[in-house]
Order: structure tokens, then sequence, then C-alpha cells
């Protein structure tokens, strides 16, 4: 169970590896989530995950299932998901996983003089990137705070594309993740956003390029993102990048 103060739908979400065979148990632990969530003035919210074509069984006959133990995942998801609807529970803000392998990323890609980089998240980035979105609390140091902990932690580094005025016109984080006892690195790109007059000249993929431009030379794996099904352009720009579908997930919430 993930909470933090209402910040992000994500980091207020329910996500399970194993589903409990018993109907009871499964009950009983939508039971306390509502109960937890209820203590904090939180709709409780499940992210349910699903191959990349759709469904459980769609997923199979697609071939998106290599073995017995992400067939048993993706079918205690489904049970979830059954489960919640009985509920009441809606769906909202469908979301597609993209991936590039390492192989993948493109070697070439133009240093764009308007990008800046940094190891630390900045109060200029911060503040820019709220304003960018339909967030209400720009000046609400408390929310700031939850907001500068979600985005601050781990091996991150932040870049900014500045506008003709030197202000900061759009940004994106890249996170560094190493699993523990995997061997390998993994990098993931959050928060990318371009301000609402400047959308439309190609900024997004001059903050991808700038970050393909570091991925060449780091050793990671490969890397991935995360994106709403409802944000079309967003993904037209990624699968133009040269990322794909691997896996997608949805949240199931109760809104009474």
């Amino acid at each position: 169970m993930r909470f933090s103060s209402g910040i992000t739908r994500r980091a207020n979400s329910v996500v399970s590896t194993e589903m409990p065979a018993d109907v009871g148990a499964l009950d009983a632990a939508v039971d306390e989530v509502e109960r937890r969530s209820a203590e904090r003035w939180l709709s409780p919210t499940f992210q349910l995950w699903q191959p990349a074509s759709g469904s459980w069984l769609e997923g199979r006959a697609a071939g998106e299932i290599p073995d017995a133990e992400t067939d048993a995942f993706y079918e205690g998801q489904q049970r979830l998901g059954d489960l919640l609807d009985r509920r009441g529970y809606q769906e909202v803000a469908p979301t597609k996983v993209l991936w590039m392998d390492r192989s993948d990323v493109p070697a070439d890609t133009e240093w764009d003089r308007r990008i800046l980089v940094s190891e630390t998240l900045s109060e200029n980035w911060l503040s820019a990137s709220l304003r960018s979105g339909d967030a209400e609390d720009v000046e609400d140091q408390a929310s700031r705070l939850v907001r500068r902990r979600l985005l601050g932690g781990g091996r991150s580094r932040f870049y900014s594309c500045l506008d003709a005025e030197g202000q900061i016109g759009g940004g994106a984080k890249l996170s560094l993740v190493t699993p523990e006892g995997s061997g390998r690195t993994y990098a993931g790109i959050y928060a990318l956003w371009v301000r609402d007059d400047l959308r439309g000249q190609g900024l997004s993929a001059s903050l991808l390029d700038a970050i393909f431009n570091h991925l060449v030379r780091l050793d990671v794996s490969g890397c991935w993102l995360q994106v709403e099904e409802r944000s079309a352009r967003a993904l037209g720009v990624y699968r133009a990048a040269g990322f794909s579908t691997v896996a997608q997930y949805r949240y199931l919430t109760h809104l009474d």
C-alpha cells in the first residue's frame, strides 16, 4: 500500500505481486485497503497489470506470457479486477508501459544547446514542472515537500529545456535502477513535460535525444517509460523514437 498525501495516483495505490487463492482472504485484503485509505481521507485505488495486448486471456493467446509464474501473476490480477468490479470500483487512467532495449537506443542523437542537466532537483525545475500541469499546489509548501521526495530520490538526472528568455520551458527526469542481485541497471524516464505555449515545437523529441545521448554512454540494459493512453501525442512521440509497448496497467478506484 502506497500513500503520499494524495499526490500522484501511482504513489497512492496498491500493487500486488501475489494474490491469495482463497476468496475470503482476497476480500479481507481489499477490506484492509479500504480501511487504511479511509483513515487518510483517500479513495481506495488499485494498480492492476495486464499484458501488452490487453487482458490475461488475450496475452495468453498472443504468446506474451512466457512461463507459469507470469501466467499466475496476470491471472491473479484478473481475479482481483473481477472482485473490484463487483464492489463497484471504476476504471481510471489506463496506462501503457513502453520499453527500449539498450541495442535500440539511438547512438547518433544531437545535443540541443538549450538543454541543461543536473543531478539534483532544483526549486526552479520543480516549480516549472508543476505550472506545466494541472497541479493547484505550486505554492503549497507541504505538497511541494511530498513532490520533492517523490521526484528527488535515487540516482537521477534532471533535464531542462530553456525558452528564448532563459526560463525552463520543458523538462524530464531520468532514473537509474539496479535491482538487488540482478547485476543489471535499467533507466526510467519520468515526468517529461513541455509548457503549454511551447507544445508542438519538438521539445519532447529534443529532451528524449538528450537522454539517449547519455544512455549510450551508460551501462544500462534498457529504458522504460509509462504514459496514459489518453496522451495520444506523447505516445506518438515515444513510438517514433523507437519505444514499444510491453505491458499495461489500469487503476480501479472507489469514488464514493
